[in-house]
């Protein structure tokens, strides 16, 4: 039985141009670092909206990178770039909530986040590889991080769902602990158990 009420996240304003602030030697430890570590990016316009932590491997330490929002056909874009505006992952997310759901079917709220795309670009083993960019590790953990921030922001409980790429599904099953989706008969349709929704926050120090 479907859910009797979905809602997509849609967003109709206007393009805003916002301007990251530059560094010439950013500190890992964060100061004077816009991090998303306590804002509400649900809220947050189009435009650079912070700050997140990779560890570039090409430089061999630890980094910080811009993250863009964008809105597209009722998808939130979220794209992490390097200071030469570069994109280095991006994600596509859609917010999906429940409202009116059969509770004797639907133990629990099956609100979520459907993940529609998750790139990591510079990693140089996927079709998806920029040569231009350098080697970040923690690429895939950060936009995951960010897709279950808005699931909680938009009272989702922490749930993301996606349909995984046969190549990335020991990253996500065996890194993030996710698991096939039991009311899907693809077994690369995946969901975030609630015991793995924390761990997933706070891997390599979270937002």
């Amino acid at each position: 039985m479907k859910i009797n009420t979905i809602q997509a996240n849609y967003y109709c304003g206007q393009p805003q141009s916002l301007t990251p602030k530059k560094q010439n030697s950013p500190s890992f430890q964060g100061n004077g670092v816009q991090r998303l570590t306590n804002m509400n990016v649900g809220m947050m316009p189009q435009g650079f909206i912070g700050e997140v932590a990779l560890f570039n491997k090409t430089l061999n330490r630890n980094v910080f990178v811009n993250v863009f929002k964008d809105f597209n056909c009722g998808d939130e874009i979220y794209r992490l770039k390097d200071d030469n505006d570069r994109i280095i992952g991006e994600l596509a997310l859609r917010i999906k909530k429940a409202f009116n759901y059969d509770k004797y079917i639907y133990k629990d709220d099956p609100s979520h986040v459907y993940v529609t795309d998750l790139y990591n670009f510079s990693r140089k083993d996927t079709p998806f590889a920029n040569k231009n960019v350098d080697d970040y590790s923690h690429v895939g953990i950060r936009l995951l991080q960010i897709a279950q921030r808005r699931s909680d922001e938009a009272q989702c409980c922490g749930n993301i769902k996606l349909n995984a790429m046969p190549e990335a599904l020991s990253f996500y099953c065996g890194k993030i602990g996710m698991q096939k989706d039991p009311e899907s008969f693809n077994r690369n349709f995946l969901y975030l158990p609630w015991d793995k929704k924390e761990p997933l926050s706070r891997m390599y120090d979270g937002l």
